[in-house]
């Protein structure tokens, strides 16, 4: 029996892309292709990655209980407010590591490797008032994802127990 001929893939993003460009010619719309977005650099504030040998310390602080191999964390001071757009940039962030840390684009690591974290200063009441999230304990929430069936933690260190175990948390607001 022959092998059939290599089948080549139809570039379909590229076809997508010309059709929409053509589409709006002459409009008050102009259509790139292949946007690169790493032309304005970016930076995650902070990840916590799991490194092989060692041990997992005796306590860890109030919402750090969940840690994956890959935790994603944002920070907002007292100087900034975490807002729904922090939450979309994180996002962005968890996306686009997930695809520097895995094998290849095809051979992504499984969702359940990484955790996101919003780690603010003080409460977020503007979110809060919209957000579906779940309280956890004092200071620590899940936000829902309507995208995904995991959460966001947020950690509020205004708000989270004054123990031992948090000192390197509330460290931060002081």
């Amino acid at each position: 029996m022959e092998k059939p001929e290599s089948i080549e893939l139809l570039p379909w993003h590229r076809i997508f892309g010309i059709s929409l460009s053509d589409y709006f010619t002459g409009t008050l719309y102009r259509v790139e292709l292949e946007k690169d977005l790493s032309i304005k650099q970016q930076f995650l504030d902070v990840v916590i990655i799991e490194a092989g040998e060692g041990k997992i310390p005796d306590e860890l602080p109030d919402g750090l209980e969940n840690l994956a191999a890959h935790n994603l964390l944002t920070y907002k001071s007292h100087q900034e407010a975490l807002n729904g757009w922090t939450l979309y940039e994180l996002s962005g962030h968890y996306v686009n590591y997930r695809k520097q840390v895995s094998p290849s684009l095809k051979i992504l690591l499984p969702e359940k490797d990484f955790q996101l974290y919003a780690v603010s200063t003080r409460y977020p009441a503007e979110l809060m008032k919209n957000a579906d999230f779940i309280y956890a304990k004092s200071g620590i929430y899940d936000i829902k994802c309507p995208w995904d069936s995991r959460n966001i933690r947020l950690i509020v260190l205004s708000r989270i127990s004054k123990e031992k175990k948090n000192a390197i948390l509330i460290t931060a607001i002081n």
